[in-house]
């Protein structure tokens, strides 16, 4: 496993073993906070990883951003992850007077989420909050009547290029002392998995390479360990339909 992939898997693990002290509950379930998730990231990279954001639209009735997550690797930077967030101007006192704000702090929980650092919900606190107390729904307007499209046919699916298994081998994983830690763990490897593999075999291959900790995962947490086993189940019926 690479030194960048190593410091990744310690950053979701700590994520994960987040207590719920140090998080807000909502409704029964609890999440972390977007500046808990950037803290831990800052944490981990310092000055060797960005958090990027776009505002790609602004205007009198709603905001939407992108946040890209990026790490320095040899020599040069790499996107972990991405994500959107949209708002709209007329949703609760907070976007009439901050839409841009919010809706950049959304963006970057999510983008933040998609690398592994969720602790344990994807959505964050602030998303949550604003969702279940100020969001209003997005305007609807009336869909014009389809036309009819000629069928296209599908496009062969390209071959994965410039993937190596060594770089997604978790071979030094940090010894796993709570739930919290082992479900992050999970997490990380089946998105991992997600990553790599385009095909049932090489959904396999990843396996052969990680079974060590697979093992590990299957001795010690059994709960986890079932919902690993479910994940790479629902993985291959995936890839085994899109190959078809």
């Amino acid at each position: 496993m690479s030194e960048e992939q190593n410091r990744l898997v310690g950053a979701v693990i700590k994520m994960s073993a987040l207590p719920d002290a140090d998080k807000v509950s909502i409704r029964g379930k609890f999440y972390a906070e977007v500046h808990t998730r950037v803290q831990i990231f800052r944490e981990t990279y310092g000055d060797d990883g960005k958090i990027i954001s776009t505002i790609h639209v602004a205007d009198d009735t709603r905001v939407m951003a992108e946040t890209s997550i990026s790490v320095f690797v040899d020599g040069s930077w790499r996107i972990i992850a991405n994500d959107f967030a949209e708002e709209y101007r007329a949703s609760g006192p907070v976007n009439k007077t901050s839409a841009v704000e919010n809706c950049l702090t959304s963006s970057i929980g999510r983008a933040l989420s998609a690398c592994g650092l969720s602790g344990g919900n994807y959505a964050s606190f602030d998303e949550v909050n604003h969702a279940i107390n100020d969001k209003a729904e997005a305007p609807v307007s009336k869909p014009e009547k389809p036309k009819a499209q000629p069928k296209a046919e599908p496009e062969p699916k390209p071959a994965s290029k410039g993937k190596d298994i060594k770089d997604y081998a978790l071979d030094d994983v940090a010894e796993i002392t709570t739930p919290e830690a082992a479900d992050g763990l999970v997490a990380f490897m089946l998105q991992m998995a997600s990553e790599f593999a385009e095909t049932p075999e090489q959904l396999k291959e990843f396996y052969r390479k990680n079974k060590a900790t697979i093992d590990t995962i299957d001795s010690d947490w059994h709960e986890q360990y079932e919902k690993l086993r479910e994940g790479f189940s629902t993985l291959k019926n995936k890839l085994s339909t899109e190959e078809k």
